[in-house]
């Protein structure tokens, strides 16, 4: 008789800490910080910013996302104007940091980050909040690769 309750005992320990854990996990997922207030992207000043990459001698196209505080561009650059890419790339950083004081710009000319960043300009922003703020998130990583 004692071996059985003994047995139902760690059974219902078991169980009752398995549940718990899961309640607890739970509890963390609910509690992540939900992007507040939501973030806001600005189309207009992405054209802007496009227009002026566009007027630096040896751009041919640019792509460009702004959200919140954010201005991340990318720049084609083609033929023998690649040569002076890195030149190409601080004139442009430059005239954005005059024209956008208080934004976080970043300039690149990879190819692949270029793709990625006009396919996010060219997608419609989303008006739930949670979408809006895991669009921030690939922003944000798109943003490290510009980087690094």
């Amino acid at each position: 008789m004692r071996a059985i309750l003994a047995i139902l005992m760690l059974a219902l320990a078991i169980t009752g800490c398995t549940g718990n854990n899961s309640a607890q996990t739970k509890q963390k997922n609910d509690a992540e910080p939900l992007c507040t207030p939501a973030p806001v992207r600005y189309t207009e000043w992405e054209e802007q910013a496009k227009a002026i990459a566009g007027s630096v001698n040896g751009v041919d196209e640019a792509a460009a996302v702004q959200i919140d505080k954010d201005l991340n561009l990318a720049i084609k650059v083609s033929n023998f104007n690649r040569f002076r890419l890195e030149s190409i790339e601080k004139e442009v950083a430059g005239k954005l940091k005059e024209a956008f004081p208080d934004s976080n710009i970043h300039v690149t000319s990879d190819k692949r980050l270029f793709s990625d960043l006009q396919a996010m300009s060219s997608a419609p922003w989303p008006t739930d909040v949670k979408e809006a703020c895991k669009k921030k998130k690939e922003s944000k990583e798109l943003e490290k690769k510009m980087r690094g």
